[in-house]
Order: C-alpha cells, then sequence, then structure tokens
C-alpha cells in the first residue's frame, strides 16, 4: 500500500512539473493573460494529483478511493513544505487546496479501479 501511494506520489509531482512547463509556454507564445494563472494552477493540481491517484489505484488494485486519497493528501503536504515560507499560512486557501487534492485523489483512484 505505501509502495503504490509512493508511486503516484511520484507520478503526480512529474505530471504537474510537465504540466507547469507546458503552462510557461502557453503563456509566454501565445496572448494568454497571466491573470488566468490562479485558474490554471488549480487545474494543473487537479490534474496533477488525479493521474497519481490513478496510477495508484492501478498499483495496489484494491481500495481505489483510499490510494488515491493517500496521493492527495502527500502531494498536498509534500507542495506545502516546498512551498512554505516564514509567512503565515492562509487556512482558507490551504483548506481550498487540500480539499482540491482529496477529490481529485479519490477521483484518480475512482477511475483507477474502474478501469482495471
Amino acid at each position: 500500500m505505501p509502495r503504490a501511494i509512493l508511486t503516484g506520489l511520484l507520478f503526480s509531482l512529474l505530471t504537474g512539473i510537465f504540466l507547469a512547463l507546458v503552462a510557461g509556454v502557453l503563456l509566454i507564445f501565445t496572448p494568454l493573460s497571466e491573470g488566468l494563472l490562479p485558474l490554471m494552477a488549480s487545474v494543473i493540481l487537479a490534474l496533477a494529483v488525479f493521474s497519481g491517484g490513478l496510477q495508484a489505484a492501478r498499483i495496489a488494485a484494491a481500495r481505489g478511493y483510499i490510494q488515491g486519497m493517500g496521493v492527495g493528501l502527500s502531494f498536498f503536504l509534500v507542495t506545502l513544505a516546498l512551498g512554505w515560507t516564514a509567512s503565515p499560512l492562509i487556512l482558507a486557501a490551504a483548506g481550498k487546496k487540500l480539499g482540491l487534492c482529496l477529490l481529485a485523489g479519490a477521483m484518480g483512484g475512482m477511475a483507477g479501479m474502474a478501469g482495471r
């Protein structure tokens, strides 16, 4: 079980980095506005965690929701730790990000179990 979650976490981190690079290239070479950054960040977060939950559920072959939510929680904790600064944490924003991570992970886990 921890192997599936760790593999899903790695997959979601790599997917998130790749999607962020694609979004950066799109912002540079197209007339897209930087005002879309919050929306793009949320979509990238959801897609990355969804893909990690999908992989974790496929590897574990059981408890897809739990596997996906484990990936979502671990992704949230890793990104929180990497992005933490000495400034105070805004609980409302962190709560929304946690909810999005858990929901996307659970959906990825469900899709991973349905695809088996």
